[in-house]
């Protein structure tokens, strides 16, 4: 248990620190490699649920993880459809969303995806990596199109990293939930995985897989390279901790 707190805490971290990244980086430099970001992270989030996430939460929960997996697809499809689609692509097209509602809904992502860190990592460190890869891979391209927004918006570079700093808080608060919910619920840890597979299947094959259809011929294949790239990354840790013995 130690050791799994420990781990989520430093994951946790290395997600926060990737969320700043757009402020690191030209923002020229930004706008021509965000198609490949996009890619990884649709590659990395659709293996780590097939490969390590929902296997991971059948092994706990039985047939009724995938229950939670389709509820949780479903009720993000009508969430947002009902808040407005929200998706960060490479031509600002969500320049007219207002910083208060993006900024809020990127705390309530960050609170899921604190929770399925802490929760794949109370059930095996494979499991918990392999997560942990596939939310910083899409943490990269969401937060770059937030701090891209942002800016449009008027906010200086220093205002946009604070606002951005301080939303990624909001993971510490999913993956304390899911560690102190855990000596209080039994299997929570499978329920957790269950719901996350079905929100990173939702966001992978439906948010970021369709910027793809309206790629230009060039960004496709940067995009494309990104999907390799990101199932490689996962996948290729998967393998090794498989074959290394590491299953627990």
């Amino acid at each position: 248990m130690e050791r799994a707190t420990l781990y989520t805490w430093l994951a946790v971290l290395a997600d926060g620190l990737a969320g700043l990244t757009g402020g690191l980086l030209s923002e020229q430099w930004l706008r021509r490699h965000l198609a490949v970001f996009v890619g990884f992270a649709a590659g990395a989030l659709l293996t780590a649920v097939f490969l390590e996430l929902l296997p991971e939460a059948v092994a706990s929960e039985g047939p009724s993880a995938f229950h939670w997996a389709f509820a949780s697809f479903m009720v993000l499809a009508v969430a947002e459809w009902l808040m407005g689609h929200h998706h960060h692509d490479s031509h600002g097209s969500q320049s007219r969303t207002l910083p208060p509602a993006l900024l809020t809904s990127d705390a309530l992502h960050n609170v899921g995806d604190g929770a399925a860190v802490a929760a794949a990592f109370l059930v095996s460190p494979k499991a918990g990596i392999a997560t942990a890869l596939a939310i910083i891979a899409h943490e990269l391209p969401q937060e770059v199109g937030d701090y891209a927004l942002l800016r449009a918006a008027g906010f200086s570079r220093a205002r946009a990293l604070t606002a951005l700093s301080l939303v990624q808080l909001s993971a510490a608060l999913g993956a304390a939930a899911v560690m102190l919910g855990s000596h209080l619920v039994q299997n929570l840890e499978g329920i957790v995985l269950a719901i996350a597979s079905g929100t990173f299947l939702y966001i992978g094959a439906t948010d970021l897989l369709p910027e793809m259809r309206t790629a230009t011929p060039s960004e496709g294949r940067g995009q494309w390279l990104g999907v390799l790239g990101g199932l490689v990354l996962v996948g290729g840790v998967s393998l090794a901790e498989h074959l290394l013995g590491l299953k627990n």
